[in-house]
């Protein structure tokens, strides 16, 4: 049975631009994106945007309408929005930041 495509929004990691996608199938939104971006497919893969969490195919299908993902290349790492941020807002704080807050 084909289920309907599933549209997400997709940015390479390194790229200021999204871009909406559909596909049925998490290679064929991964296919899109890397024909999108410019980027081998080989050693490529989709994470959510959020949480850095990998998606699989078996994944996919739970994966709602207009999820943001991150498409990754070969050597490449997403830890998730939020997980970024706080990085760089520790980095800002420099030396400064209590030993506590740094986890």
């Amino acid at each position: 049975m084909l289920q309907k495509p599933k549209s997400v929004k997709l940015r390479a990691l390194r790229s200021p631009r999204k871009f909406g996608v559909a596909g049925r199938s998490c290679q064929e939104v991964l296919r899109k994106g890397c024909l999108r971006f410019q980027l081998p497919e080989r050693g490529s893969r989709l994470c959510l945007y959020e949480d850095g969490t990998e998606l699989t195919e078996d994944y996919f299908p739970s994966v709602p309408d207009n999820a943001e993902l991150v498409l990754l290349t070969l050597g490449q790492a997403w830890q998730g929005w939020f997980r970024h941020v706080s990085q760089d807002s520790l980095t800002l704080l420099g030396s400064s930041c209590p030993p506590a807050l740094v986890s």
